[in-house]
């Protein structure tokens, strides 16, 4: 296995002992997932990053199936939470299950491809030891109905609006933040319950497969008791 982690940060924005801790955690959380996913050939990369998850401070992207990006925004307060390890264990998490399914070959950039590969990473999240993230579990249960209808013609294209489905529209009821995020939980983690299967275990499975089983009413989706 050969991970490589990388501290990008030239101008010396996260103050010490800051950016040695920050480097700790990701190590370690690096460790701790290789357990489940033993991906080789990876840099995952540390830098500076305003564009962040305002409640915690850190954002995550997979830059193809070679590099994952973990961006932090040191000013923010949420550094200095104790739940810091966590979230970073979950970002780094659900990055690193993007690009297992990105090296799989099966992921596919449509509606009903979207909610899968976000529903498995948020389920890997959990298997890993980190809390159900909180995009995850955004909607009550008239709104998951209400956008699962909407979405339920909508699960093959590829020309739907990315952002009003993932991250919502600020001040439109009718777009909700993260219901994307939400109805692929929702979605991954029925699917993964009738199968008997983890997030590990379907990291090649079609997309299709999951949405048929939805379509068809083999599996419905609601939100998680609260």
């Amino acid at each position: 296995m050969t991970i490589e982690i990388h501290l990008l940060d030239a101008m010396s924005e996260f103050p010490a002992p800051l950016g040695q801790d920050i480097m700790r955690e990701v190590r370690a959380a690096n460790e701790r997932i290789a357990r489940f996913i033993p991906l080789d050939r990876l840099d995952i990369v540390v830098a500076p990053d305003a564009w962040v998850h305002r409640d915690w401070g850190i954002t995550g992207y997979p830059n193809g199936v070679g590099r994952i990006t973990i961006g932090l925004d040191p000013a923010s307060p949420r550094l200095h939470d104790r739940e810091r390890s966590d979230r970073i264990l979950a970002t780094l998490a659900h990055e690193v299950h993007h690009v297992a399914r990105l090296r799989s070959g099966v992921e596919t950039y449509t509606l009903g491809g979207r909610f899968v590969s976000e529903g498995l990473a948020q389920c890997f999240e959990e298997e890993v030891g980190a809390p159900t993230p909180f995009y995850a579990v955004a909607l009550d249960d008239e709104t998951m109905r209400k956008m699962a209808e909407r979405a339920g013609p909508l699960l093959s294209a590829t020309d739907y609006d990315h952002d009003a489905w993932m991250y919502g529209r600020r001040d439109d009821p009718e777009w909700p933040t993260c219901a994307g995020y939400s109805l692929g939980y929702a979605l991954v983690r029925a699917w993964l319950a009738k199968k008997a299967m983890s997030a590990v275990d379907a990291v090649g499975v079609p997309a299709t497969d999951m949405t048929d089983d939805w379509r068809t009413g083999r599996i419905s989706l609601s939100a998680p008791p609260g």
